[in-house]
């Protein structure tokens, strides 16, 4: 089965973390079985975006069959830095979707800049992975209120609310059309939840891949138990993901 993780990253030294190569990622990803994987930077959630954008795109250049890369921005530079380091980071380093951390970055979901640059990734047809369920910047029903502002925008829960708020996450999920949800360190009976309540077609598998060696293979783990069809682990574990973002 061909797999793609819609949750990694490219370590930096942020988080005690240890810088790695592109394709020293890749190769262990696919010791773990991966096929392709959405890449986001560390460091850049924390400051300096632009550069770590640039950083990531050279490491995963080689590596395009693979890697599907995630630029940053920071809403507490405003509206108008965002906006046009989206803009470069899509048209000048061929980024193809956009990673938010509330959490890390110290901005809430009803900062100005956040619907401008929801509303700008719609139109650049750039998906836009958050982090959530760490109160208090990155509840679920936060970023479903920022996503009812921009309906044109595919908005990903990057961790379907955790443990402790899955259930805030299963409701935006119900009740925003353009709301995914990644069942990324999520326990298997949330994840068992997810799978009965939601729209199949709008799940998504990931890892947190990168930030340690095996996360990947642990995360597929967590479905062992689980009494998943065929159709629905399809499309949870490749088809989704391909239909947002191809690979090939």
């Amino acid at each position: 089965m061909k797999i793609i993780d819609a949750h990694t990253h490219l370590p930096g030294r942020a988080l005690g973390g240890v810088p790695t190569t592109g394709t020293d990622l890749r190769r262990g990803f696919e010791a773990e079985g991966l096929s392709g994987a959405w890449i986001m930077t560390v460091d850049g959630l924390l400051g300096e975006p632009a550069r770590h954008n640039d950083l990531l795109a050279r490491e995963v250049e080689n590596h395009r069959d693979f890697f599907v890369p995630f630029c940053t921005v920071s809403p507490n530079l405003g509206a108008r830095a965002c906006l046009a380091e989206l803009e470069r980071a899509a048209d000048d380093l061929g980024m193809r979707g956009l990673k938010l951390h509330p959490w890390l970055g110290a901005f809430s979901m009803t900062h100005p800049a956040v619907v401008p640059v929801l509303r700008k990734a719609g139109e650049l047809g750039l998906p836009v992975l958050l982090h959530d369920g760490t109160p208090p910047y990155s509840s679920p029903l936060q970023v479903a209120m920022a996503a009812e502002q921009a309906p044109a925008a595919t908005v990903i829960l990057g961790h379907a609310g955790l443990d402790d708020l899955f259930e805030d996450a299963i409701l935006a999920c119900l009740r925003q059309p353009n709301v995914y949800l990644c069942l990324c360190s999520l326990s298997a009976g949330p994840i068992g939840e997810v799978l009965r309540r939601c729209p199949a077609d709008r799940l998504l598998f990931g890892s947190d891949g990168g930030l340690e060696p095996g996360l990947a293979k642990a995360a597929m783990s967590k479905f062992a138990g689980l009494d998943v069809s065929p159709a629905t682990r399809d499309g949870l574990f490749h088809g989704n993901a391909q239909r947002l973002l191809p690979l090939g």
